[in-house]
This record gives structure tokens, C-alpha cells and sequence, in this order.
């Protein structure tokens, strides 16, 4: 079962992914997927989603090397869900063989997010053969380190021999109808797990 389960293809306010933003740091076997380059729902609508750049010296590190990257700022929604995917055959040469590599979020929140402490967010990770890691968080300890960048742990993979497949992600509340915002979410980061494990 597909990751992409709320249909942002058939509404006009989502925002879909531009994979051509996509970024690699061959020598730190770093994948960085901005904002722009996944599904986030309701993502083309003002009400809800904003878009801002921002100089390189206020991105997160692993972004420190885009001019005046696009990150994504919620508004409010009570339905968030935010989905990538990671086209291994595409990436390729910047990957290697039976490593283990983990998806690191960047996410920063405002000094006045609201609605953190009761909306249980869901990061989820599925591997081409079908292998599905699922973690549930509660965000209000990250809420109350406001205004710095924040790697939050996604899941961990190990590539398939073939290097064939997409490896799809992402994070997500849409159970709780409870209405959050003041999250900025600048991205993703494929890279290399250095201890080598899946735990």
C-alpha cells in the first residue's frame, strides 16, 4: 500500500513534488529533498501553507549549500501530511551498496506554533520491498525549543542490492482533527547512517 493514500493529484491546493529540487552531497552521501521537491497537502492554499525563502545562512546545515531555499511555513491545518519519495535508481552514484542510510526532517517552529501537545504526528518510512517502519510522536518538546533548526529521526533503511525502487516517506496527523501551525518544515536528508545499523 502506497504512502500517497490522500489523493493530492486530484486537488488543485496541493502542492506536488518538483523532484528537480532535489540536491546531492556526493563526498557526505547526503540526498537533500527540499520542501518543494514533496507532496504536502493543502500546500498551494495561503489559508493554510506559505511559502518563504530564505538566505542560506538561515537554513538548516544539511541545506547550507542551496541559494535561497523555499521552505514551507504551516499556517494552520487539521489535516497535515507531508509525503516524499526517494527514486534509488536515480540516485544511484551517490549511494552505495548494503549501507544503511536514515531520513533526517528539518523543521523549525515559530515562537507561537500552537496545537502541538495533543496531535500525535506519525513518521512513517516504506522500502521497495515492501518493509514499513512507523513511529508516533508527540511534537510539543520539539514546540517549546522554538526558533532553531531541529533534526528529527525519520526511520533507517538498507538499500536492496538492485538499487531499484522508490523509497517512500513521510510525516502526518490526521486522526486527531486537532488544528495545529507554526511549523516551518525546510526539507529532508537521505545520508549515510555511520554506524551502520537499522536501529
Amino acid at each position: 500500500m502506497s504512502l500517497q493514500g490522500h489523493s493530492v493529484e486530484c486537488h488543485t491546493s496541493h502542492w506536488l513534488a518538483d523532484h528537480s529540487q532535489e540536491g546531492v552531497n556526493e563526498a557526505e552521501h547526503i540526498i537533500r529533498i527540499p520542501a518543494k521537491a514533496m507532496n504536502i497537502t493543502w500546500g498551494r492554499d495561503g489559508r493554510f501553507w506559505r511559502w518563504n525563502e530564505l538566505p542560506r545562512d538561515e537554513l538548516p546545515k544539511d541545506f547550507s549549500k542551496d541559494n535561497n531555499l523555499c521552505v514551507a511555513e504551516l499556517i494552520q491545518v487539521n489535516w497535515l501530511e507531508v509525503k516524499g519519495t526517494l527514486n534509488l535508481a536515480k540516485h544511484k552514484d551517490a549511494l552505495s551498496n548494503f549501507k544503511v542510510f536514515e531520513i533526517v526532517y528539518h523543521i523549525k517552529f515559530n515562537i507561537d506554533a500552537f496545537g502541538w501537545s495533543k496531535a500525535p504526528v506519525m513518521f512513517e518510512l516504506v522500502t521497495p520491498d515492501g518493509h514499513r517502519e512507523k513511529r508516533i510522536e508527540i511534537m510539543e518538546s520539539y514546540r517549546k525549543r522554538s526558533c532553531e533548526w531541529l533534526e528529527i529521526h525519520g526511520g533507517v533503511f538498507k538499500l536492496p542490492q538492485d538499487m531499484k525502487g522508490e523509497v517512500e516517506f513521510g510525516i502526518s496527523e490526521t486522526e486527531s482533527h486537532w488544528w495545529k501551525g507554526g511549523m516551518i518544515f525546510a526539507g529532508a536528508s537521505i545520508k549515510l547512517k555511520m554506524d551502520g545499523t537499522q536501529n
